[in-house]
């Protein structure tokens, strides 16, 4: 690695511990937790602005990553493998709290090909307002086809976790369960 990237990656890291260390201590005492998708707007790799609620239609994977996130690095290819089989029916969308160029860079090596935007301060701001529930990376957000919240999951998602998140979201894509259903079903699958 070169001596530039290391130092990027290192005040990147020193950037993120320090702003959970800001929101520890100016965060109110028990926010309400987030009920439906705040909209933001964050950039597409591509260079387009776009609003989060543009994905919105189907339910939706929404994942909070970084490209110096080994957890998050490692729970990448089941995203990827979920988009593949079921981007029909389950809208998988990251948001990558970093730089452009190291997005870029990464995503050819995973091929990963569903919708990420990126930001660095605007998208730490983004996963910040989902409250509480939001402590660090990964950090993932399942969201009903119009913008209900139905769990987060912080933490690596692992290949045990994706079976009863893809059973859930699925069974709300095709109407099988309802959104209270479906919302059990993630908190039980999360221990929650």
């Amino acid at each position: 690695m070169k001596q530039g990237s290391l130092m990027a990656v290192v005040l990147a890291a020193c950037a993120v511990s320090g702003f959970f260390t800001y929101r520890m201590i100016t965060a109110p005492p028990t926010p309400a937790p987030q009920t439906s998708l705040p909209a933001f707007v964050l950039t597409t790799t591509e260079g387009e602005q776009r609003d989060i609620t543009e994905y919105l239609g189907k339910p939706m994977v929404l994942n909070f990553w970084a490209t110096w996130c080994p957890p998050c690095l490692r729970e990448m290819p089941l995203l990827v493998d979920l988009h593949a089989r079921h981007g029909d029916q389950v809208q998988v969308v990251g948001v990558a709290i970093d730089r452009m160029e190291s997005v870029l860079e990464f995503m050819q090596k995973l091929a990963v090909d569903y919708p990420v935007l990126v930001g660095e301060q605007d998208a730490m701001e983004a996963a910040g307002l989902f409250g509480d529930a939001f402590i660090g990376l990964p950090f993932t957000v399942f969201v009903g086809a119009a913008g209900d919240v139905l769990g987060v999951h912080t933490g690596e998602i692992h290949t045990p976790d994706m079976a009863p998140i893809e059973a859930t979201l699925l069974a709300l894509a095709q109407g099988d369960i309802s959104l209270d259903q479906a919302q059990r079903r993630l908190a039980d699958a999360h221990g929650t």
